[in-house]
Parts: C-alpha cells; structure tokens; sequence
C-alpha cells in the first residue's frame, strides 16, 4: 500500500520545478467550491448540530480548508457531537442505574448512555481527524501557510 499523499505546501522532501509544477496542477484540478456550506443541511438532527455546525464553518472560512465535498463528513461530525451531548445529559440524571433481575434481586448497574456516549466519542474523534480539527492539523495547515509565506519573502527580496 502506498503513502498517503501529501499537498505541495506539506513537502518536506526537496522537488525540482517541473515536479513543484505538477504538483501545483494536480491541487488546482480537485479545488472545490464552499457555497454548499453556507447553510446547514436539513438532515442535521437538531439545532445543537446546527449550532455546531455554524461555529465550525465560520472557523473553517477563516483557515480556508473546507469545501463542498467535505458537506457529509461535516455533517456527521455535527450530528455525532449532538448525540454525544445528548447521552452526557442523560448519563448525568442518572450514572447508576437500579436493575430488578427476575428473582426480584436488585443490582445497580452503570447508566447504558455511557456506552452510547463512548461510541459517538469515537465517532467525533474519526471525523474530527477527516476535517482537520485536531491541533496536529492545524498545526501542519499553520506550518504550511507560514512556509509558503517565508517562500514568498524569499522570492521576492532573497537572502538579505
């Protein structure tokens, strides 16, 4: 299996321009437009994902990472986090839980919402890798922007 791929401003690997070129080809032939990101989808499941949803967009525009086909992954991320904070709502009425057996024994047993808590953690722990929301992301989408930075004042003004 091969490596994943990496964009032009992530190489660490030296490139002749022919190959920096390429590259830069390749990356303008899969740009996306962001217009479908405006709104939330209908499908969300409730106004907390909704909310989610408006508070990332208006991060992603200003870092300039998300596209249209990053709608679904998105989407799943907002819905996962309501329906984590759901299940943390109901975990906290009741973290124990009595449980009569069929001999009229009662054990307390743990809330099942932490289950279901646990599960949509790792769900927003996927997407959240998908989307590039944790610090190692942002900090390779901020190596990035200033490498392309220092490349520009390099190109201009040269060793001074």
């Amino acid at each position: 299996m091969s490596r994943p791929r990496k964009i032009l401003d992530l190489q660490t690997k030296h490139l002749t321009n022919q190959e920096k070129l390429k590259k830069e080809m390749e990356e303008k032939a899969i740009k996306a437009p962001d217009d479908e990101l405006e709104k939330p989808p209908t499908w969300l499941r409730d106004s907390i994902a909704k909310k989610e949803w408006k508070r990332l967009i208006k991060n992603f525009k200003i870092i300039g990472t998300l596209n249209n086909l990053d709608l679904n992954n998105l989407g799943c991320y907002c819905n996962a986090y309501s329906n984590y904070r759901e299940a943390t709502k109901e975990m906290k009425k009741h973290p124990l839980i009595e449980y009569t057996n069929t001999d009229d024994s009662v054990c307390i047993v743990e809330n099942p919402f932490i289950k279901v808590q646990l599960k949509y953690s790792e769900e927003i722990k996927k997407y959240s890798a998908l989307l590039g929301l944790t610090i190692d992301a942002r900090l390779k989408i901020g190596q990035m922007k200033v490498d392309k930075e220092q490349k520009e004042i390099s190109d201009k003004f040269g060793n001074i």
